[in-house]
Formats: structure tokens, sequence, C-alpha cells
């Protein structure tokens, strides 16, 4: 294959996203751990759903930057399942990076502090919307999870068992 890479914008904003999903992630799971730090369990969703607001925007960031850059054609043309797969798992995983926030959003009750900086009232909805959208919220995280795993999973395959520039193209280009 070629040396085909994504752009140092798409890279930056890939690993941003990367990492605060991480964050988001942990936070709940680790509520005890960082309510000490974060001055208690109101705190710790306080960043929660700040962090999710901000992959929001990057998410949409992200969409924008990759309609103006591409994608670089990574697979062999002929490897069609492949690229179907790819382009599948990036689509469900652009979704729930869309999804998730909007959906934490809608089911809140109280008003939202934005980094302890702006509070957002919630949003004037029925119980029942709301109901609706912390099950999807709560079950949709753990489609996220394997979304993930397998997204890693695969970019690891791709450089220690294919050997190609799959994972090298997501990668800060070495000088």
């Amino acid at each position: 294959m070629t040396d085909a890479r994504y752009s140092p914008t798409q890279i930056t904003l890939h690993w941003l996203s990367a990492i605060l999903v991480l964050v988001i992630i942990a936070l709940p799971y680790g509520s005890d751990l960082f309510a000490g730090l974060l001055g208690g369990a109101g705190g710790v969703f306080t960043l929660h759903k700040s962090l999710g607001l901000l992959v929001l925007l990057l998410t949409v960031l992200r969409l924008l930057v990759r309609t103006r850059d591409g994608a670089p054609q990574l697979l062999p043309a002929d490897a069609r399942l492949n690229q179907l797969a790819a382009k599948a798992g990036h689509a469900l995983l652009y979704l729930l990076l869309l999804l998730m926030p909007l959906s934490g959003l809608l089911f809140g009750k109280r008003p939202l502090n934005l980094f302890w900086l702006v509070e957002i009232p919630p949003l004037p909805l029925s119980d029942a919307v709301r109901e609706v959208a912390k099950t999807f919220h709560v079950t949709a995280q753990y489609l996220l999870f394997a979304l993930i795993l397998g997204h890693a999973g695969a970019a690891i395959w791709h450089h220690r068992v294919r050997r190609d520039n799959v994972l090298r193209a997501m990668l800060p280009a070495r000088d």
C-alpha cells in the first residue's frame, strides 16, 4: 500500500476525541475515585456531561474536516468486504459520538453546569421522552464500548499481523 495518511488536523481531532471518550467512560465507573478530586459525585457528572458536549462539538468538527480533506484509501481496492466493514464501523462510531451526548443532554432533569462556567437549563421534555433518551444512553454505551474495542483491535491487527500502514495513517508523522 501507499503511504496515504489522514491530515494533521484529522489526526489531532481523532486522538483528542479518543482521550476525551476514555475519560468520559472512566468518570462514572470510577466516580468514587474521582469524586474527591471533583468536589463530590455532582462534580464527576458535571465533568462527564461537559466533556460529552465537547466530544459532540469535536465530532461535528471531525465530520466537517473529513468532508473537506477526505479519507485516504488505506485498504486494497479488491478488499471490498474489509472496506465495507471499515466504513460501517466508522459510521457507527461517528453516529454514537453524536447520539450519546445528545441523549445524555435530553434525559437530564437538572441544569447542566458546563465546565462550572455556564449553567444550561434542562430542556422542557416529558418524562417519557427523558426515559427513552436515558434508556438509549445507558444501553448504547455497551455498543460504543464494543466498537471502541473493535476499532482499536482492528488497528493493532493491521499493524502487527497485516503489517500495513492503516495504523500509521492515524499516527503523528515522524520526521
